[in-house]
């Protein structure tokens, strides 16, 4: 088991939700996520010790898979319904939402349309002007990209 506090989890939550939506779940349902990790980073008690105790579904939002769900990412960092959907996309998809002002949606567009599924292949595909093509990134995004310095996760 992972020492997780529940900041570090409900941040692993928040990129279960960008990951769903960019490899094309359905996003009405990924977003119950982002609830979800709201609601951990509020409680006083930490994850760990519900989990020790069995009462994740005690977590408003939380029934029995989803308790699952988090139970495999603070034993092992990662969720089966993760590992699931990277039939669909790479996890270096998330690489992309780590940019300022880019988000889960225009991550999907770009990594299915245009198959960038990491911050390597968005540098190529700015230096190509492929990136001036893609409705919903301007002038803006692309100035954020260029000056996006991913951290070593």
């Amino acid at each position: 088991m992972l020492n997780m506090t529940n900041a570090e989890l409900a941040s692993r939550l928040k990129d279960l939700r960008d990951f769903l939506i960019i490899a094309g779940y359905e996003e009405s349902h990924a977003t119950r996520y982002t609830q979800i990790a709201r609601m951990i980073e509020k409680m006083p008690e930490p994850v760990m010790q519900l989990r020790q105790e069995g009462r994740l579904t005690e977590i408003p939002g939380v029934g029995k898979l989803v308790a699952q769900y988090i139970r495999e990412i603070l034993d092992s960092g990662v969720s089966s319904k993760q590992k699931e959907w990277e039939e669909q996309a790479p996890i270096t998809v998330l690489e992309l939402v780590r940019i300022p002002g880019l988000g889960a949606k225009t991550a999907r567009k770009l990594f299915q349309e245009y198959g960038i599924d990491s911050f390597a292949k968005l540098q190529e595909a700015d230096r190509s002007e492929v990136l001036k093509e893609v409705q919903g990134v301007g002038p803006k995004l692309i100035q954020a990209i260029r000056a996006h310095q991913p951290s070593s996760e």
